[in-house]
């Protein structure tokens, strides 16, 4: 089982460390209960539904183990999925992997639901068209694409800076500051094309602990989970014209924006596409 990484270590694989990320980087209860309630909905009519889960989150397969699905987890990294399994004190039985770049998925009218969650920040802003349609394809005439990540909603502002004030000293069981400041550090740190500057968002943590606006341990907890090494390309902000173009240009038509009550997650959309 891999173990807590030295604030200063920038080389390791995303997976090492995914234990110690706290939602909104992992999908919220809240989130999994809505799905819940989608995929019982659809259960309850189909059987034999098939699901494809991108990336090998924790969360969601425990959800379709819960619900008696066997669902296709596609990961572009075999090494990423045994990583993420073994966090977990779960077996999945019956789960189908598959090692592929999302992108590559050909599977035209296949799935009646794909979840993923921060797919549109990890796909290069090239192809975020590209990442919709192929999602397009691969559902049924009636399935459903569950897709959330960060987004820049329009009249949003920097929050940085009131949220580090409002939550550093706050009673915050269970969740650590960086819950509260992970989206919002990410937009803040963002380049022109909304890729995240690692270096900038470290420098940036270690000035509110030098000023006394951070404890020590809530910076030992936060740094490396922005220690990324050397060329990671996350897209941590997203605006939403960006996004509404694409999911229309990759032809989906029925949409919805789906919003849970978590402050924290407020710029974290759940959007439900249809074809």
């Amino acid at each position: 089982m891999p173990t807590a990484l030295s604030s200063t270590k920038t080389n390791w694989n995303y997976a090492e460390i995914w234990d110690q990320f706290p939602v909104p980087a992992r999908p919220t209860p809240s989130e999994i209960k809505l799905l819940e309630s989608e995929l019982k909905r659809r259960l309850a009519k189909n059987s034999r539904l098939k699901l494809l889960i991108l990336g090998s989150t924790i969360e969601y397969r425990s959800l379709a183990r819960h619900l008696g699905v066997k669902p296709y987890v596609a990961d572009f990294s075999r090494a990423n999925y045994e990583a993420l399994t073994a966090f977990s004190r779960e077996k999945f039985p019956g789960e189908h992997f598959i090692e592929i770049n999302w992108l590559d998925i050909a599977a035209d009218g296949t799935y009646d639901v794909i979840v993923g969650h921060r797919v549109m920040n990890v796909v290069k802003h090239t192809d975020l068209v590209r990442m919709f349609a192929v999602m397009h394809r691969a559902l049924k005439p009636e399935g459903v694409y569950f897709c959330r990540g960060n987004v820049w909603l329009p009249k949003d502002k920097d929050r940085l800076a009131e949220l580090v004030k409002a939550y550093a000293f706050k009673k915050r069981r269970p969740h650590p500051l960086f819950t509260y400041l992970e989206v919002a550090l990410y937009f803040h740190s963002a380049d022109r094309r909304g890729y995240v500057n690692y270096p900038l968002a470290r420098r940036l943590a270690k000035e509110w602990l030098k000023d006394g606006r951070i404890s020590r341990a809530d910076y030992e907890r936060t740094t490396p989970l922005i220690s990324m090494p050397k060329g990671t390309k996350f897209r941590g902000l997203i605006r939403r014209e960006e996004i509404v173009a694409a999911y229309t240009a990759a032809g989906f038509k029925q949409v919805s924006w789906l919003f849970t009550r978590e402050d924290y997650c407020r710029n974290m959309p759940i959007i439900k596409l249809s074809k």
